[in-house]
């Protein structure tokens, strides 16, 4: 059956007459007026750049209510879910970032949120979401080599009333949200929301009987916007996001059967964070020119532990506290014409301070089966024996990365370039970063040296790693792109872009260097000396973008239609490595990679009251130059991974829904709506060497309603084909974990808007 929904889908997409580019605000649900919130570009909709539009009433359809809800719905997006909301790994035509610095740029209402640490948090009262896949370098900010993503929620100037919702599901599924919107006088207005939720948890903990991914959220959003004349526009936001939640509630995979047991682990897996954002814009509008400025400042605060091993034995612990504090300026003076050029140019500048204290603790058994050994093999070749006498295997650390950068941008566009509807973009971006790790780690073991029954004595083997390590990446992005139209709903384009994402430092790995200098040091010896900054260093992700489209409109717009084609070349691709020891990951660089695919969309206004849309992406991410040292039965060996596809990067992604919205009169109810929606995700290849991939599979959802005036009731459910899957997957010590995906839910939504 799922095979047949998906196999339904592409036939519908590829028999659609003519073909049409995903293009910027392009995709709507009723094919009527779409309101355009962005203020980067005068003219969205007919933009040559690949995206899709989600307005208010889609994202209620399908659910949406974090990032990773977006996943199958837009074409070629996906976010796997990582196991807490301590970061966001989106992976967007075939490329993403599962450790290293986000792969795409996030905006909510035009203020960038610059660490993905911070991307997951619960979302209400949208007015709009906008995804432009591939890089947007000449129009917004840093890392946004796979694209950007634009959310913009109600304004009080646009819109006054009260809303609440009161949901309930399995799993103990609680959830209240409610906000208020008013104006104060004729300029200005405020609004006022919260929200707060909580559930039981999905997955049981064999060695503790419980539910191991329990969670609590709540938040707050204030907001205040004036318009002390026709010309200024000022608005001032402050939001707070709490999360609390048991975490990473990942099971042994056994390869044989191909089986995911229960969690089993007996320390304890928890994540709680605070995140704090205030954001200060304005606009003002000349003659033929308008400058948007925004100020934003985002504070984090938050703790992870980690049982890193994921078994009932008390092998090894992580514990992480980071504290974050960065502030972002941005102004973009933009003309305003009817007149065959318009121009836009940019500056923008930030600053980034990160304190982490990231403690890792061996405990008993990985003393004894971990450490031990090694100095076991060490003693025999002396005819000694030699134990280690520490209870404990502690690696304290503490880490203050400092990130300053800026840039600067420009995009200008040509109309009617020589004939009628053909222009010409041109786009540039500079960007200067510089990146500063101070670090301070230690750690000691103490050793006993026995020659038969005789003790020689204990000696303590020490190990400390403190400096600082530097450096600077600057880069230059050019953008081109060209279309052709022949009316405003009709076109084709092709553009090349290069794409742009910073490289940094691994803290992570400077456990693994400490332990690796005790392990080498025989007790009593001098350290070795370490070459941290190359150790930890990871450098950036570079590409070459190429794309075409075109989008058509049929049926007096009834029906619309489009198709992207694209190609990446990648160099530099920035992976998440498990290391030998099993203690810990690295960042690498993995030669060169090429991403090629297409994008197509169609959506229909069946009848006045029915709608239909489906999209289809297709990525086929590989790696073209990469080799990777291993270790294999004690020796290293070079492993080619060459024309292997890249892990975590789904090759297709589907999505068709239907909807249905009544206006009722004469009736006692005076609307009645309903949507069923099928998202389908794979093939997934979690590794490198792709021996262990998630084939592809289905989900099915749906929301059926009805209002009395300004109540409603509404009926939803979630994984109604309660599909088994992997959502995903990680190693520890040899052994390979997946997190499963959520399960079939259900419940129901009373709301209220007045």
């Amino acid at each position: 059956m799922k095979k047949i929904l998906f196999s339904i889908s592409v036939f519908i997409c590829f028999s659609i007459p003519v073909f049409a580019l995903e293009n910027d605000t392009i995709k709507t649900i009723r094919l009527g007026q779409v309101d355009v919130y962005t203020s980067k570009e005068t003219n969205q909709r007919n933009a040559p750049v690949s995206s899709t539009l989600l307005d208010g009433e889609k994202i209620s359809q399908s659910q949406i209510v974090s990032i990773k809800d977006i996943s199958g719905v837009v074409p070629n997006f996906y976010i796997p879910d990582y196991g807490s909301a301590m970061t966001c790994s989106p992976y967007v035509r075939g490329v993403g970032s599962r450790s290293s610095g986000q792969s795409i740029a996030l905006y909510v209402d035009n203020v960038p949120y610059p660490e993905k640490s911070a991307f997951d948090f619960e979302l209400y009262d949208l007015a709009q979401i906008e995804v432009l896949r591939g890089p947007q370098g000449t129009l917004y900010g840093r890392n946004s080599m796979g694209g950007i993503v634009n959310m913009y929620t109600l304004s009080p100037l646009n819109y006054q009333g009260m809303r609440a919702s009161l949901t309930a599901g399995n799993y103990g599924m609680m959830q209240a949200k409610a906000s208020y919107y008013a104006k104060l006088g004729t300029k200005a207005g405020f609004s006022a929301g919260g929200y707060y939720g909580k559930h039981d948890g999905f997955y049981k903990n064999d060695f503790t009987s419980k539910n191991v991914d329990a969670e609590k959220t709540g938040g707050a959003r204030l907001k205040f916007a004036w318009t002390p004349s026709q010309a200024l526009k000022l608005e001032y936001a402050t939001n707070l996001d709490y999360v609390d939640q048991g975490a990473f509630p990942y099971g042994l995979y056994t390869a044989e059967s191909k089986t995911v047991a229960n969690p089993n682990f007996n320390d304890a897996s928890t994540y709680q964070r605070k995140t704090w954002n205030n954001s200060l814009s304005s606009k003002y509008i000349f003659d033929k020119m308008v400058l948007t400025v925004s100020l934003a400042h985002q504070y984090f605060d938050d703790q992870m532990n980690l049982d890193q091993d994921f078994s009932p034995l008390s092998i090894f612990t992580l514990q992480q506290n980071q504290k974050q504090n960065m502030l972002n300026g941005e102004a973009v003076l933009k003309s305003v014409s009817t007149g065959n050029y318009n121009w836009l140019i940019g500056v923008n500048g930030f600053g980034e301070r990160l304190n982490t204290s990231a403690p890792v603790s061996f405990k008993e058994d990985g003393i004894r089966t971990i450490l031990q050994p090694v100095f076991t093999k060490i003693g025999q070749t002396s005819g000694m024996t030699m134990t280690v006498l520490n209870p404990t295997f502690d690696i304290p650390g503490t880490y203050k990365t400092k990130r300053d950068g800026g840039a600067m941008f420009h995009q200008s566009t040509f109309e009617n370039l020589m004939v009628e509807g053909l222009s010409l973009t041109l786009g540039a971006r500079l960007d200067i970063e510089k990146v500063t790790l101070d670090y301070n780690s230690s750690s000691y073991l103490d050793v006993q040296a026995k020659r038969g029954p005789v003790v020689m004595g204990v000696q303590r083997a020490t190990a400390e790693l403190i400096g600082t390590a530097d450096t600077t990446f600057v880069e230059f992005l050019p953008k081109a792109a060209l279309k052709y139209e022949w009316d405003r709903m009709n076109f084709v384009y092709g553009s090349v872009s290069r794409g742009y994402k910073t490289g940094g430092f691994n803290i992570q790995m400077i456990s693994d260097l400490i332990s690796d200098k005790l392990k080498n040091t025989r007790p009593g010896a001098p350290a070795q000396e370490t070459d941290v900054k190359h150790a930890v260093m990871y450098q950036p992700e570079q590409s070459w973008n190429y794309e075409a489209g075109i989008q058509n409109t049929f049926l007096d717009r009834k029906l619309r239609t489009s198709l992207t084609l694209f190609y990446m070349d990648i160099k530099g691709l920035q992976l998440t490595e498990f290391v030998t020891s099993g203690a810990g990951r690295k960042l690498t660089n993995a030669g060169t990679a090429v991403s090629k695919g297409l994008e197509v969309s169609a959506d229909m206004k069946l009848t006045p009251e029915l709608n239909a849309g489906l999209s289809y992406g297709y990525a086929h991410a590989s790696f073209k130059n990469y080799t990777q040292v291993e270790t294999v039965n004690g020796q290293s060996v070079e492993v080619d991974y060459s024309g292997k596809f890249v892990p975590y990067a789904p090759q297709h992604t589907a999505n068709v829904y239907l909807n249905y919205t009544k206006k009722l009169e004469n009736s006692f109810i005076t609307e009645l709506y309903g949507t069923l929606s099928y998202s389908g995700i794979g093939k997934i290849y979690w590794q490198d060497s792709n021996e262990i991939s998630e084939d592809f599979y289905s989900l099915a959802d749906a929301v059926v309603g009805v209002k009395k005036n300004a109540f409603g009731l509404e009926l939803w459910g979630k994984n109604l084909l309660n599909t088994s899957y992997n959502a995903f997957y990680f190693e520890s010590f040899g052994n390979k974990f997946f997190q499963q995906g959520k399960p079939l839910q259900v419940g129901a939504r009373l709301t209220l808007e007045i």
